[in-house]
């Protein structure tokens, strides 16, 4: 507030100079008409501070009054949900301070207010889809003469896309409480290879039927963190390298220490992710947008959501083949 004091405190020094010029003035005048009535003089000082004191009240409107009514103006607007009210910005002081603030929250409100509407949109899309091919499967189902084959077939489909249903709620749902959490604890202490190991293990149907070679190195490492939000880190990680390993593959997994944090890597064969760096970590981007097993596009976004509120964070390298690198906070 000291700027805004020091304008404060020259309009004061404006508005006193000039009343201490018009009496002065005044008084000279007086002296050389040889009037020396101190009645006059009375009134002439108390005209004086009285225009002083308009100056100071004018002033104080023109340069703060103005410029406070406009803020509230624009407050209302935007209370009112007009998202397109702006403060023009004049001068250097607290008051430019906070217009410039309003004018860049109300940049992210407008911000926010469109990556909501497109969210919105891509749920219903990401919904929509998997509903219609159940639908269309189970319309299906209720024809007659169908063999045992394609009783078989269409019940795979509908099977298929009740899993991703499935799959894509709970990831909104988990999305939507890291969103609405301020607090995460992160005092647990767990055994991270302990975490891991179960995954890898919970996996080995899948992992051996296509005959995938897996390579673990985990050595004995306590970590003090979330469990279950780690756990959702590993799973989806893991889960990702062996649903995209072509058969006959190789997927590496590596747990170290280094200094203070703790690093995670995952590395499987095939770079099918190779340009796409920067985009599968955009909510609802899945890449291969074809076939059965297609995902959800929430599987990394909340990884790195997830991270990010425990302190970490994920790079992905993509050559020969793709790696992915975790790097958390060991306490």
């Amino acid at each position: 507030m000291k700027k805004l004091l020091f304008k404060i405190f020259l309009m004061m020094c404006a508005a006193m100079a000039l009343v201490f010029g018009i009496s002065r003035v005044a008084l000279l005048i007086l002296q050389k008409q040889n009037v020396t009535d101190p009645v006059v003089s009375y009134h002439i000082t108390l005209i004086s501070g009285a225009l002083g004191l308009i100056l100071f009240a004018l002033l104080l409107y023109i340069f703060v009054g103005r410029r406070l009514k406009a803020v509230s103006l624009a407050v209302n607007n935007v209370k009112d949900g007009n998202l397109e009210s702006k403060i023009s910005i004049k001068g250097k002081d607290e008051l430019s301070e906070l217009a410039y603030d309003f004018n860049h929250m109300v940049d992210r409100l407008q911000s926010n207010e469109y990556l909501n509407r497109e969210f919105v949109k891509n749920v219903s899309h990401e919904f929509k889809t998997p509903l219609s091919i159940i639908l269309g499967y189970s319309d299906l189902l209720q024809s007659d003469g169908l063999t045992a084959e394609e009783i078989k077939e269409y019940s795979t489909y509908i099977n298929n896309e009740a899993k991703r249903l499935n799959s894509l709620s709970e990831k909104l749902l988990a999305i939507s409480r890291l969103d609405s959490d301020n607090f995460v604890n992160t005092q647990q202490l767990f055994s991270a290879d302990e975490q891991i190991r179960n995954i890898i293990l919970s996996l080995q149907i899948v992992w051996t039927k296509n005959n995938l070679n897996f390579d673990a190195e985990l050595p004995e490492t306590y970590i003090r963190s979330n469990r279950d939000l780690c756990y959702l880190v590993w799973q989806n990680l893991i889960f990702n390298a062996v649903k995209y390993t072509p058969v006959n593959g190789n997927i590496s997994v590596k747990l170290s220490e280094e200094k203070n944090w703790l690093i995670f890597s995952i590395t499987n064969t095939g770079n099918s992710l190779a340009g796409k760096e920067e985009l599968i970590f955009q909510s609802f981007y899945t890449s291969d947008s074809s076939g059965k097993d297609k995902g959800t596009g929430l599987g990394l976004p909340l990884v790195k959501k997830i991270l990010q509120k425990l302190g970490g964070d994920i790079t992905v390298s993509c050559t020969d083949s793709t790696q992915f690198t975790v790097r958390l906070p060991l306490t």
